[in-house]
């Protein structure tokens, strides 16, 4: 008697299904990152609207946008997110939460106040200076602050900002390629790299795609393109806590970091 045995599959019929299983996975993958990063950009986002809440409550209650340092320069300590906020939003720079989730995934989370406190190993930074920062040094003028501050006498009151919906306070910060993930310097900085001594490499990618996430002063966050954040004709006024672009304060044109 003739034994009927199940047809298996051929030779060919295998690489047929291995070659379209990894065709699907090659058509997945980038979805899945996509779809990783979204889930990191609205956790930034987030981190930032609790930020710029607590920024809010620290304005209502003193009247004025808390400083960058205490007294004299960025080697006295960081103290507007840490000491100043962290009534309203209790976390240390070494916290998770204060991170960009892409940021810490690139393995790049801070370990200590040491690095913060030389300018770099931050994935947040402030708006101390406004569209001026790095400007005024180099042309020998003392500083009239547009930006938020940068020690006690400096601070911008409440009643400075004439649109907060409109003015930049906290955003990702923008970093060069150091082999630490995307760690920023503390300071928005809408020039070149040129002009800070400690920020001499090449800049990295936007963390999100083709922007940076902002926190406004009124506390909205929203995604801002880099074509449009770092070029001085479209968002200047934006950095500035009377709504003016300030030409006169631009630097440059060779050294802006978007040229069109």
């Amino acid at each position: 008697m003739r034994r009927n045995y199940p047809s298996g599959f051929t030779l060919i019929e295998l690489l047929v299904v291995i070659a379209i299983i990894a065709v699907l996975v090659a058509l997945l993958l980038p979805a899945l990152s996509a779809g990783r990063e979204k889930a990191r950009s609205a956790a930034c986002k987030n981190n930032l609207h609790q930020t710029g809440l607590a920024l809010q409550m620290y304005v209502q209650d003193n009247g004025a946008y808390p400083p960058l340092v205490e007294q004299g320069s960025d080697s006295g300590g960081v103290t507007w997110v840490w000491d100043r906020l962290y009534h309203y939003y209790p976390l240390s720079w070494t916290n998770a939460e204060w991170q960009c989730p892409t940021y810490i995934a690139r393995n790049g989370i801070v370990s200590s106040s040491d690095e913060m406190v030389t300018n770099t190993g931050i994935s947040y930074a402030y708006n101390v200076g406004g569209i001026a920062i790095g400007w005024w040094a180099g042309h020998g003028v003392t500083p009239n602050l547009l930006g938020l501050g940068n020690i006690p006498k400096n601070s911008k009151r409440e009643t400075g900002v004439l649109v907060p919906s409109e003015m930049y306070a906290v955003a990702d910060a923008r970093a060069e390629v150091r082999g630490q993930g995307i760690a920023g310097c503390i300071k928005m900085q809408p020039w070149s790299f040129v002009l800070y001594r400690y920020l001499t490499g090449s800049e990295t990618e936007p963390p999100h795609g083709k922007g940076y996430n902002i926190a406004f002063c009124d506390g909205h966050v929203a995604l801002v393109k880099r074509n449009d954040y770092l070029y001085p004709p479209r968002t200047a006024s934006n950095w500035n806590s009377d709504n003016q672009p300030h030409p006169e304060t631009w630097e440059d044109r060779s050294l802006w970091a978007v040229q069109n």
